[in-house]
């Protein structure tokens, strides 16, 4: 179950996407923010994978 609304998980995948590119691995990037879930990160995973 996701508990960020639409927006907010848009951009957290947006920020982990540019995130990565600049060469920050997936882990290292969600210790920047504690309030996610572990269901937020595994959605925000699958989001970078699919696009």
């Amino acid at each position: 179950m996701k508990t960020l609304s639409g927006i907010k998980f848009k951009i957290m995948v947006r920020a982990f996407r540019i995130r990565i590119k600049n060469g920050e691995a997936f882990e290292d990037i969600a210790a920047d923010y504690p309030a996610l879930t572990t269901d937020d990160l595994e959605a925000i995973k699958e989001a970078l994978n699919t696009n």
